[in-house]
């Protein structure tokens, strides 16, 4: 397909140019966003009043700018950004600070000392995920290795169609592939797949010890299943 005929997705990045974002930016430009940077507040909220975005970074603190005022513009009822990923770079000092915020407008807080990886991980579970849902529920989890396997039986914070965010079991590492069986509150049987570990949480930015997994197969009729469970569920910010 032909870039002219893609739907670009639109990003607004607010604040002074990062080394992390020096990297970053350049890989979303390459897959179907088009970027507007900013370094003035009146110049973001001027786009933000007639623009709709997709992503918003936006590096802190900044003149001008206070949390209360900038999750109030982005999520007022007509603005056009409204359903927008809000992702904070934050000077290591204010991460706590900026981190009260996080399910209160603000969806991701990266610390500006933090690896680029990290920055692109927040981002991906912005804009390259299903929209996550509050289960707190049991899941068991293992690892095939070479002299037997291993098995952890831990609680899921979140769930989506395309992953879940597990409490402890830092001691699988990124990138292991892992077998699982989740109880889905009120149904008789587990959901049971093959998932990936992707990235370890941040505790002083999430508030929870954990894994981030995304799914790499599900057993048949269990997407459907989740599905129509995850309907049911509080919509998580």
């Amino acid at each position: 397909m032909a870039r002219e005929d893609l739907v670009l997705r639109r990003l607004l990045v607010l604040g002074a140019e990062t080394p992390a974002l020096q990297r970053v930016v350049p890989m979303l430009l390459r897959s179907e966003f088009q970027a507007h940077r900013v370094e003035r507040v009146d110049e973001a909220v001027d786009l933000l009043l007639g623009t709709v975005f997709d992503l918003l970074i936006v590096r802190y603190p900044i003149a001008g700018l206070s949390l209360n005022g900038l999750v109030q513009t982005v999520r007022t009822r007509t603005s056009p950004s409204r359903n927008a990923g809000l992702l904070l770079l934050a000077e290591p000092s204010f991460v706590d600070e900026v981190a009260e915020f996080l399910g209160r407008g603000i969806n991701r807080v990266v610390s500006l000392d933090a690896p680029s990886e990290r920055l692109l991980h927040a981002i991906a579970d912005l804009v390259g995920v299903s929209p996550r849902r509050t289960v707190r529920t049991a899941v068991e989890l293992e690892l095939w290795v070479a002299n037997g396997s291993g098995r952890v039986l831990t609680m899921t914070e979140n769930l989506s169609l395309g992953g879940m965010l597990i409490r402890g079991a830092r001691e699988f590492g990124i990138g292991c592939r892992l077998s699982f069986a989740l109880t889905l509150p009120g149904q008789p049987t587990c959901v049971r797949g093959k998932a990936e570990v992707v990235r370890h949480t941040d505790l002083r930015i999430e508030r929870v010890e954990g894994i981030g997994v995304r799914f790499l197969s599900l057993g048949e009729g269990d997407p459907e299943r989740l599905d129509t469970f995850l309907r049911l569920a509080p919509a998580l910010s």
